[in-house]
C-alpha cells in the first residue's frame, strides 16, 4: 500500500507504481530534471537524499536490466577509481521493479555532478582516463551470464532482415530520402566489407564492454571525469569496440580540432588500458562498424514506424561522412592510436 504520508506531493501514478514498492524512512517528491531516448527518468528527493528513478520504455524484459545490474554489482566489488550506478533494492529485496502490466524501472543513487563537455579539453582527457578504467576493471570480471546484446560484429546475423532491397525501397518511398541514393550505396559497401571481415574481427581479444560511453552518460565535477553511467548496453565483444562507439563522437569537419580531441582522449584511455597491433589495425574499420550498426538501427526503426524519414536521413548522412573520413584519414589515424595505445 501507498504511505501517503511519505509523498509530499501527488506523485502520478505511472510512477507511484515503482516507488511504492521501495521503504521511504521519510516524505518525498519526483521532479522531472533529464531523461534519454530510451528510457525515462525523474529525480526523487527524500530528506537530504537524491535517487534517479529510470523506467525502461523500449523493453520489458527483465534479464536485460538484471545483467546491468549484474555487472554493477560485481564492478563495485573491485573498488574501481570511477563511480558508477548504485541500483537501490526494493522491499522485495531486488533491484528490479515491474509494473502490473510488466514495465520495467531501478532506482538508482544519484551521482553528484554534471555531464562533462567536449569543448572542455581536460573533459575530453578526463572521459578517455575514465573510459581506460572502467576497461580494465571489466576485463576483469567473471560473469557467467549469457550477453542479452550481440556482439557488433555479428552485423549480418543481426540486420540480415534488413536487406539491400528493403533498405532500397525504404529510400523510394520517401521523396526526401531519394537523393542520398549514391549515399546509401557507399554504405552498402561499407556493409558488405565488415560482414566479410568476420572472421578476422571474430578472433580479437573479447570482454564485457559497456557499449555506450559518450559524454551524456559520464559525470564530471569541476574539471575531472568522475564516473561513467547507464551500464543498459554492457556485453561481451571485441575490447577494441570500447573505443570504436566513442571515437565517432569527435569526427566532424574541422581536421585538427577532430584530431586534437581523439588524442587527448585516447592518451587518456591509454594511460589505462592497451591494445594489440592486430586490435589497432581493425579500429578504424572497428569505428565504421559502429556507425554503419547505428545507421541500420534507425532503418529499422523507420520501417517500423517508429521514427519518420528525418530521423533515417540524418543517420545515413552522418554514418556515411564518418565512414569517408575514416578512410581518408586511416593513416593519420593509425599513428595516433601505435603512439598511446600500443601494448596490450
Amino acid at each position: 500500500m501507498r504511505n501517503k504520508e511519505n509523498i509530499l506531493e501527488r506523485v502520478p501514478d505511472s510512477f507511484a507504481v515503482y516507488l511504492d514498492q521501495y521503504d521511504w524512512p521519510s516524505a518525498y517528491r519526483v521532479e522531472m530534471e533529464e531523461s534519454g531516448m530510451n528510457n525515462t527518468t525523474r529525480m526523487v528527493y527524500c530528506g537530504h537524499e537524491r535517487y534517479v528513478l529510470r523506467v525502461y520504455d523500449n523493453h520489458k524484459d527483465h534479464a536485460k536490466v538484471q545483467l546491468e545490474h549484474t555487472v554493477l554489482r560485481e564492478l563495485a566489488k573491485q573498488k574501481a577509481s570511477i563511480l558508477i550506478p548504485v541500483p537501490v533494492m526494493n522491499r522485495s529485496g531486488h533491484t528490479v521493479t515491474a509494473a502490473p502490466d510488466g514495465k520495467l524501472a531501478a532506482l538508482y543513487r544519484y551521482i553528484e555532478g554534471k555531464r562533462p563537455m567536449p569543448a572542455l579539453d581536460q573533459h575530453v582527457a578526463g572521459l578517455g582516463q575514465a573510459s581506460g578504467r572502467l576497461v580494465d576493471a571489466l576485463s576483469r570480471l567473471s560473469i557467467h551470464l549469457t550477453p542479452v546484446y550481440s556482439a557488433y560484429y555479428e552485423l549480418g546475423d543481426n540486420y540480415g532482415y534488413l536487406t539491400e532491397d528493403k533498405l532500397e525501397a525504404a529510400l523510394l518511398n520517401s521523396s526526401s530520402l531519394q537523393q542520398l541514393q549514391p549515399i546509401r550505396k557507399r554504405l552498402s559497401v561499407e556493409r558488405t566489407h565488415l560482414i566479410r571481415s568476420y572472421d578476422r574481427l571474430k578472433a580479437m581479444p573479447h570482454q564485457w564492454i559497456h557499449g555506450d560511453i559518450v559524454f551524456t552518460n559520464a559525470i564530471a565535477q569541476g574539471e575531472r571525469v568522475i564516473g561513467l553511467l547507464d551500464f543498459e548496453f554492457c556485453t561481451r565483444d571485441l575490447r577494441a569496440m570500447e573505443l570504436a562507439v566513442v571515437l565517432p563522437e569527435f569526427i566532424h569537419e574541422d581536421l585538427e580540432q577532430t584530431l586534437h580531441k581523439m588524442e587527448l582522449f585516447i592518451a587518456g584511455y591509454g594511460i589505462h588500458a592497451k591494445l594489440t597491433g592486430p586490435e589497432l589495425e581493425l579500429l578504424p574499420d572497428l569505428i565504421k562498424l559502429r556507425m554503419l550498426d547505428v545507421y541500420l538501427h534507425f532503418a529499422g526503426r523507420l520501417l517500423e514506424g517508429l521514427d519518420d524519414a528525418a530521423v533515417w536521413e540524418g543517420q545515413i548522412k552522418r554514418a556515411a561522412y564518418v565512414c569517408d573520413w575514416v578512410n581518408q584519414h586511416r593513416e593519420r589515424l593509425g599513428r595516433l592510436f601505435q603512439v598511446h595505445l600500443l601494448g596490450g
